[in-house]
């Protein structure tokens, strides 16, 4: 029972993420940043998806998963559908 309930949690929210990505009005405005934003939405989301591949894939699901956390925040112009 709990594992599914975390099954749809996760599903509801990584969709809901997806389509916040959607919303921006092109590749290259989910890469930008200026004098207020220190982290693009692009970063933010590969960040999300580095903790979760982490902590959900490798601690519970033993994927054996490797982190490069530095590189979810210097990563750029990953197209949004990769």
């Amino acid at each position: 029972m709990l594992t599914q309930t975390l099954k749809t949690l996760f599903s509801r929210e990584l969709e809901k993420l997806k389509q916040e990505i959607e919303l921006y009005k092109d590749e290259s405005s989910l890469w930008s940043i200026d004098k207020d934003i220190s982290n693009s939405g692009g970063n933010l989301y590969l960040h999300l998806i580095g903790n979760l591949n982490t902590y959900i894939g490798k601690e519970l699901g033993g994927t054996g998963y490797i982190r490069n956390r530095d590189l979810e925040f210097s990563q750029k112009n990953i197209p949004r559908k990769e």
